[in-house]
């Protein structure tokens, strides 16, 4: 499923974009859910409630904080999700180049040049890293690790809890903390480990993640869990 967040404060384009996305990505095969956000405070308070997508189409000028700001904050706090700008005027795109979007659309927004974008975030994901988890009764499956909130080891069982769903496997956490990329994923406890990138607040012998829920940490480990939070914020 690719998710797509939509925010724009003109109900007309907010609409358009929505239903042009979900139509463009049916016809190249692709199952899609596409939120509707009204505002850049709408945005951010879905994404601190634990909200995950895979595109954002932010308009650049809205009431209140606008859609660069929103972005800037974003990646200020580790979320690595692809961004497009839409605006009215070209003269935007240098200064949102530090939020590393991945394009920037003037509007109208039409198939011709919506259709490219999303072609070529559907080939970034495609190229995205994967956790691959051994099935429990076979086979395998490749977890994307922006979708990684922690892992936990149940015994012989891994426990990949992602956000909507949780996978099930076999093998060591060991071994999975190893093809894991070290600055983003911490092993909190001997049978968790967490993605800092989900995480909203560090509290002794615990972390709290965005959107609800906690992940242990083991008792002597809280000085040197909050030092890996902290660095990993900057």
């Amino acid at each position: 499923m690719y998710r797509i967040a939509v925010c724009d404060d003109e109900e007309q384009d907010l609409k358009q974009m929505a239903e042009l996305a979900g139509a463009l990505m049916k016809e190249q095969g692709h199952a899609c859910e596409v939120q509707l956000l009204r505002t850049a405070k709408e945005l951010a308070a879905a994404r601190a409630q634990g909200a995950v997508w895979d595109l954002i189409l932010l308009d650049i000028i809205m009431e209140g904080q606008d859609g660069m700001a929103l972005a800037k904050a974003l990646r200020a706090q580790g979320d690595d999700t692809d961004i497009v700008f839409v605006t009215c005027s070209p003269e935007y795109a240098l200064a949102g180049y530090e939020s590393y979007p991945v394009s920037y659309l003037l509007k109208p927004i039409t198939r011709a040049n919506l259709g490219p974008v999303l072609a070529r975030c559907l080939r970034r994901r495609e190229k995205q890293p994967c956790l691959v988890l051994e099935g429990m009764q076979g086979g395998t499956a490749a977890v994307p690790l922006n979708d990684i909130l922690y892992i936990e080891v149940f015994r012989r069982e891994l426990v990949v809890h992602c956000k909507g769903r949780t996978l099930s496997g076999t093998g060591a956490l060991s071994a999975a903390l190893n093809a894991l990329p070290s600055a983003r994923f911490y092993r909190c406890h001997r049978s968790f480990v967490v993605n800092l990138g989900y995480v909203s607040e560090v509290h002794k012998y615990h972390f709290c993640l965005r959107g609800g829920g906690e992940v242990p940490i083991a008792m002597r480990a809280y000085p040197e869990a909050q030092r890996r939070w902290l660095a990993f914020l900057q």
